[in-house]
């Protein structure tokens, strides 16, 4: 953006932000806060967005995360407020059911090299409609095709799942796929390795992921299951799931998440939980195990991963947003099924437990019936809260954060941006800032209660009275003097 164009951008912000609500006070000095971080950014444009941080969270102790403040060059507060948009629910950002041609593959074909032969037919869309696959054979024996009404019968020959990702994407923009997750029906045990291979012409095909097991196991009433296999963003428009081990899998049913090209998917941030101890349940016949994060982290996803093989557990997870004391009551969060299965060098663990909505604190514990032991490691993901600023006034820019009585005034984003969107797309999204090292500037201090200032009205009120008593007293005085006088 040149400098005409960010100058008109940041006149346009102004007047949103003061249509809003008020503009934030004059001048911050960092003294209020306990520290501070540059925040780099390139180039000239009117406004910023910027993520939280670990080390950011840990310093902030205002739930609602209004104890920081941004500051121009000249140490004056600039406009700052939450981005408000989710990115796990903006559009662009969805999961896409996948049509699934099954081909029986030659017994002991591998790799990419198949001589096959291929013949397809699109809809009036250019959506795949049939695909027939000749593998060098006399057709009867080696011919099948695959349409979406109706699927091939499975074979005992391993199996490839081709897919047509191309559904509904604008060819200007393709869409990015992230991440299968495979159904199936409830016919019994599944327990089966897959490639991920991806292509553009049907012919010449990469490797995605060289290996990902599924599983789904009943024993006794329970489900071991895990169905999802990640995978690096491709736009590659066909994919196809080259089964390495186990029995064919029946009516497959493949949804990839696919993001819309110029959004961007979420960003989950997956971070390593403490181990503290572990201790009986004193309410119960079970054992606890405690974890704690570095600072209260707004975690949508837990993974509890078991420390032996061959073992399963099922555990109930609890969360205390409270302080690290210990002072608050745990807060069930839900039940979940551990386990870890190893067979010929292949580990299969559980999935990770998903949250119905982020939860914010530091403080995580298993409740589980049965010792583990080792303990279970706990890993969690969370999408970090993401702010914009106006650049107002000259950079660099710098956050201050951690005050026990500063607080940050709230301001409408969504309508600041809104002038900016509408001449620069809706899909328009202020570049990212990021955080330098931290340095310290109040300190612990800016925690510290803050000593009251002395009520100088009340003491001048005192005064007052004071003055008064005595000259309501002189006055009294010297009447009853006249008064001895006259007698």
């Amino acid at each position: 953006m040149n400098r005409t164009a960010a100058a008109l951008s940041a006149g346009l912000l102004s007047a949103a932000f003061a249509a809003g609500a008020a503009q934030p006070e004059a001048s911050k000095a960092t003294g209020d806060y306990a520290y501070r971080w540059p925040l780099q950014t390139e180039g000239e444009n009117a406004a910023w967005q910027f993520e939280l941080t670990p080390e950011v969270y840990a310093a902030l102790i205002d739930p609602e995360l209004g104890d920081f403040v941004v500051l121009n060059a000249d140490g004056q507060a600039v406009p700052v407020a939450r981005l408000t948009v989710d990115p796990a629910t903006r559009p662009g950002v969805a999961q896409a059911p996948l049509p699934v041609f099954a081909l029986p593959r030659r017994a002991g074909a591998v790799g990419t090299g198949d001589d096959l032969s291929l013949r397809l037919e699109r809809d009036g869309n250019g959506r795949l409609r049939l695909l027939q696959v000749d593998m060098g054979a006399p057709a009867s024996a080696t011919a099948t095709s695959a349409t979406l009404a109706t699927p091939a019968p499975a074979a005992p020959a391993p199996i490839d799942y081709v897919m047509d990702a191309d559904l509904g994407r604008d060819p200007r923009r393709p869409a990015t796929v992230d991440r299968l997750d495979l159904r199936w029906p409830e016919t019994g045990d599944i327990h089966a390795r897959f490639a991920v291979e991806g292509s553009d012409d049907l012919e010449h095909w990469q490797m995605l992921v060289d290996g990902a097991a599924v599983v789904s196991l009943r024993r006794s009433g329970s489900v071991l299951q895990r169905r999802d296999i990640a995978l690096s963003p491709t736009s590659l428009r066909y994919l196809r799931l080259r089964q390495l081990d186990g029995d064919p899998v029946p009516g497959l049913q493949v949804t990839a998440r696919r993001t819309r090209g110029g959004v961007s998917s979420p960003q989950w941030r997956r971070l390593r939980a403490a181990f503290v101890d572990t201790a009986p349940d004193a309410f119960g016949k079970g054992h606890l195990y405690r974890y704690r994060l570095p600072a209260k982290l707004p975690v949508g996803r837990v993974g509890v991963i078991l420390g032996a093989d061959n073992a399963t557990a099922e555990v109930i997870l609890d969360a205390q947003n409270g302080s690290v004391s210990g002072d608050e009551a745990w807060t069930p969060i839900g039940r979940t099924l551990l386990f870890r299965l190893q067979q010929n060098g292949l580990r299969i663990d559980n999935e990770d437990y998903a949250l119905t909505a982020p939860i914010a604190a530091r403080e995580w514990r298993l409740r589980s019936p049965v010792v583990l032991d080792p303990a279970p490691t706990m890993d969690v993901a969370y999408l970090p809260d993401r702010f914009v600023f106006l650049a107002q006034g000259n950079g660099p820019y710098t956050l201050a954060a951690g005050s026990r009585d500063a607080r940050r005034d709230p301001l409408p984003v969504e309508q600041a941006l809104a002038p900016l969107r509408s001449r620069l797309g809706a899909e328009w999204s202020p570049p990212m800032a990021t955080l330098g090292a931290r340095s310290e500037a109040a300190g612990t201090r800016a925690y510290a209660e803050k000593p009251m200032p002395p009520d100088w009205r009340r003491w001048l009120l005192w005064g007052f009275l004071v003055v008064g008593a005595a000259i309501v007293g002189g006055f009294a005085l010297s009447l009853l003097r006249a008064r001895k006088a006259e007698d």
